[in-house]
């Protein structure tokens, strides 16, 4: 990101940088080594790690951590060099689950810089700068940690300082702000920000986390009023995309579980965001930022960046909208994860079980809740299995006349008192729960890394064999809980289908297709779907179908009795032909009593 058309003015100024660096790093060190017991103290361990940039510079490192995050400050360009999640693991796939230390950063895979312009050309970028610690303190109260990064004009008077603070305990938020000292000759055109990042995979399977990562943004409404909207905007996770973004509120990295927010103070009028999809490699994806800033004089530039967890609980904690950059789903199937199966799974969770368990169980606690729905399609599809013999009368009755057969079997269905819809209604109102829980397993990070029996990831797929070969849809390895899955579901729709026939079908007419073949080929297009999806999910759908074939005999065998509900339909219809045979009795006894003159 260096300036390749530098002036003489330019060449000269970094001589004099690299002049000074040298001096002040000499002097800077000896400082350090005579004065132990100074507030400087902290930084000498650091001193041991540093990477030389050329013959005549060290890039010094000094850190800043609390319990949930370590950073590396660089004295190079003064920004971050690496950050640690501490509480986190990344996958290792020597060892195929997650064991290494997990770096959202790292070797400047996150660089930004300053440019300062003005009007004759000369121009400072703060990469080339080298910048020394002048500040390194906490707050006895807040817990607050502090450092302060300085770099010298290499024009002459006038100093540029880096700040950094960092809360304590479990905060993932950092603040960055811009300090500058006699800059104001550099000022009057303002600066420029630059910022790239290029996103680390830290998951098993780099597609499918790849396909979670993208940018998203937040804008204030009303022309930087202070009325915004929590609403989340998205660039394409797929293809190379940039824009301009007015009124910035925030900007996130987003990853499939882990996110860098960049938080500005104040509002940003205009940020140009480029996304660029990388199909291979240990990067995701590369972002680059870049904003104007109009610098107020005596005042400094201040950010906030977040490394952190796509955790609920965590991210609605700084009251940001940040939250809702979990890709729990689009609005309806969003409402049912964050306030029913989120609020399920955090009940279970408190059992500390192991969350294979924990799934099953909300598994269970989801089939309880929707037995009713469960019962009355057991119930329908009793009583259409006893009245198809008589549909199978009108059916060869009319079959020359579809109008006259289908109008007297909505007849039958009205008088046994049944709504063949109401079957139709019952699952289209499952149909949300079922693809909501597609977005919910592997976006949830309380299941990352977790295991259960052979299960290494529980948000990633099982693979109990590895396929020579790629299969399209279904990948290059076998899973074992879709397997299962897919079997389950071949079993119960074995089980409700048994013996049943399309009433609807003319045994003449072989032109309509048999809809039993599309019920059997569901699991094995679902076999396919799901290969590559989270094992939480497959594991989820396996247990459900094993509690419906338990619900199929235990209502068949002690709620439905076939016989009974035969009986009842005999008597709803003979209830009903009393009532037509008296109305008609009723009208002739009029009749014989009022009898018209010819």
């Amino acid at each position: 990101m260096k300036d390749k058309n530098l002036d003489y003015s330019s060449i000269i100024g970094l001589v004099l940088i690299l002049s000074v660096l040298m001096i002040f790093t000499y002097f800077n060190k000896n400082h350090t080594n005579t004065n132990k017991h100074n507030k400087f103290k902290k930084l000498d361990l650091n001193y041991q790690e540093f990477s030389i940039t050329d013959q005549r510079k060290k890039n010094h490192f000094f850190l800043l951590e609390n319990d949930v995050l370590k950073l590396k400050i660089s004295s190079l360009g003064g920004g971050i060099h690496d950050v640690l999640l501490k509480k986190y693991k990344a996958y290792d796939p020597l060892l195929s689950y997650h064991a290494k230390n997990l770096y959202l950063i790292k070797n400047s895979n996150f660089l930004y810089k300053l440019s300062f312009l003005n009007q004759k050309g000369l121009n400072i970028d703060t990469n080339t700068l080298y910048f020394q610690p002048i500040l390194l303190e906490k707050n006895k109260i807040s817990g607050i940690r502090t450092l302060t990064m300085r770099a010298k004009n290499p024009y002459g008077k006038g100093f540029l300082d880096y700040i950094y603070t960092i809360g304590e305990k479990n905060q993932y938020d950092i603040g960055f702000s811009i300090r500058t000292k006699n800059f104001s000759f550099f000022q009057k055109k303002g600066l420029i920000l630059n910022l790239e990042h290029k996103i680390l995979s830290l998951e098993k399977d780099r597609d499918w986390e790849n396909s979670y990562t993208q940018v998203c943004y937040s804008v204030y409404s009303n022309n930087g009023n202070s009325n915004y909207s929590d609403s989340v905007k998205y660039l394409s996770e797929k293809k190379t995309e940039d824009k301009n973004i007015y009124g910035v509120k925030w900007i996130a990295h987003k990853q499939q579980f882990f996110s860098f927010i960049f938080i500005p103070e104040k509002i940003l009028k205009n940020v140009f965001v480029q996304s660029e999809n990388l199909s291979s490699g240990f990067f995701l994806k590369k972002i680059q930022l870049k904003t104007f800033i109009n610098p107020v004089k005596n005042e400094d530039i201040s950010f906030r960046f977040y490394f952190g967890p796509l955790d609920l609980k965590v991210l609605k904690k700084y009251q940001n909208g940040f939250e809702n950059i979990i890709p729990f789903g689009w609005v309806f199937l969003k409402w049912i994860n964050k306030y029913f199966f989120l609020i399920v799974f955090q009940f279970l969770e408190k059992t500390n079980l192991n969350y294979g368990v924990i799934i099953i169980l909300m598994t269970i606690v989801v089939k309880l809740i929707l037995y009713p729905i469960t019962y009355k399609q057991y119930k329908l599809s009793a009583i259409m299995k006893s009245i198809r013999p008589e549909i199978e009368k009108l059916n060869h009755k009319y079959r020359k006349d579809v109008f006259k057969k289908q109008r007297a079997i909505m007849e039958l269905y009205h008088n046994v008192g049944i709504n063949p819809m109401s079957g139709c209604i019952s699952t289209l109102f499952q149909i949300p729960i079922f693809y909501s829980l597609f977005k919910f397993f592997p976006t949830l990070i309380n299941l990352r890394g977790k295991s259960f029996l052979w299960v290494e990831d529980l948000t990633s797929y099982d693979s109990i064999f590895k396929l020579p070969f790629f299969i399209p849809f279904y990948g290059n390895h076998v899973s074992l809980l879709t397997l299962l899955y897919s079997l389950a579901s071949l079993v119960y729709t074995k089980l409700s289908n048994n013996g049943r026939k399309n009433v609807s079908k003319n045994g003449d007419d072989s032109s309509i297709p048999d809809m039993n073949f599309l019920l059997y080929l569901m699991p094995i297009v679902m076999l396919l779907f799901i290969n590559s999806y989270a094992s939480a999910l497959s594991l989820y759908y396996f247990t459900s179908n094993i509690i419906n074939i338990v619900f199929f005999f235990f209502i068949k065998e002690f709620m439905l009795d076939e016989k009974k509900i035969l009986i009842k339909i005999q008597e709803k219809k003979e209830i009903k032909r009393n009532y037509w045979n008296n109305i008609i009795k009723k009208i002739k006894n009029k009749r014989d009593e009022n009898p018209t003159s010819e």
